[in-house]
């Protein structure tokens, strides 16, 4: 028996109790990974799950892609191979097709573990207030060996805005593990078109501004490979996104965040990008420190919020010191 005739067979044995089953729906976004995609369809396609609606959307791939997809188109719900904008609006174009109580999606490198269907639906099952709900997910390399793991620590929409105590703090969610509920996509929409690295941050982000209910699972979910041509290699592109992303939403009276914290966040986006900036162009322009002095006072008189800042508290003690001695 070849495997899709053991497939078939394993799902007709479970498809009875699908009733029972929130529906789920993974979509898959792909382009030109035909040595990886078909673990990712195996990963999905034998969790044994009655109840799954899974939708690839590939862009138009030159490589074995459609082949691999056709072996399996019967038990595909929904699939195309067409010309698109990328890897956001391929997501979006599966969202329309999705009609799941649950919601993920899984790029063509990365995988699901055994029996992660099942214990997200038994999760959301006896928690159905979850809008967002993630597990451990693990790093593997392009042979999928497990090279670590990561599990998500974030609640509040303060934390996720914390980009330098908790996003980049090794706390923040793995896309792969993610999973988020239909009622929530219908509160915040698609994801935005126009962000190439941090689409899943920001929806992330804006299912907790719309007060969604975040909570983990302490099971390894999925993996996350790391491969040498992936977007995500490129670290400075991806901070410079997020910086951009929070910058606006820091600065809005209207979101939800104490005082205290909307002006500690301020501080370490100042930080970052106002004075650190200054300073390596000052050094690159050879200014003197009188100079850089100047300007720092200036920086501190228009932004009083960056002395909140523990690492701008020390340096300028250090200069201060520095001075008197």
């Amino acid at each position: 028996m070849n495997w899709v005739e053991k497939e078939k067979t394993s799902l007709l044995e479970v498809s009875h109790n699908s009733s029972q089953l929130p529906r789920i729906s993974i979509i898959t976004p792909s382009y030109n990974q035909g040595h990886f995609i078909e673990q990712t369809i195996h990963s999905i396609l034998l969790q044994g799950y009655p109840n799954l609606e899974y939708i690839i959307i590939d862009g138009g791939s030159t490589d074995n892609t459609v082949e691999i997809i056709k072996r399996y188109e019967a038990w595909i719900y929904y699939w195309v191979s067409e010309p698109d904008k990328g890897q956001t609006h391929a997501i979006n174009k599966g969202l329309a097709k999705a009609t799941g109580d649950i919601i993920a999606y899984l790029n063509s490198d990365d995988y699901y573990l055994p029996g992660t269907l099942f214990k997200v639906a038994e999760h959301f099952r006896q928690f159905p207030d979850t809008d967002l709900l993630h597990g451990i997910c693990c790093y593997v390399n392009e042979e999928g060996e497990k090279i670590g793991e990561q599990f998500g620590n974030i609640q509040k929409l303060e934390e996720i805005l914390n980009l330098w105590d908790v996003w980049w703090k090794k706390r923040q969610f793995v896309q792969p593990e993610v999973f988020w509920t239909r009622r929530v996509t219908e509160k915040v929409g698609l994801f935005k078109e126009e962000l190439y690295f941090v689409m899943d941050y920001d929806y992330w982000c804006r299912i907790i501004q719309e007060g969604g209910i975040v909570q983990g699972i302490d099971s390894e979910l999925s993996c996350f490979r790391f491969t040498a041509d992936q977007k995500s290699n490129q670290s400075q592109k991806v901070a410079n996104e997020l910086l951009d992303l929070v910058r606006p939403i820091l600065w809005d009276k209207n979101v939800n965040i104490s005082l205290k914290n909307r002006l500690m966040l301020q501080g370490k986006w100042l930080y970052q990008v106002k004075f650190l900036h200054m300073i390596e162009k000052s050094v690159s322009n050879s200014e003197g420190k009188l100079i850089r002095w100047v300007k720092t006072l200036k920086l501190i008189a228009q932004y009083p919020q960056i002395l909140l800042v523990s690492s701008f508290k020390a340096r300028f003690k250090n200069w201060l010191t520095r001075l008197n001695s």
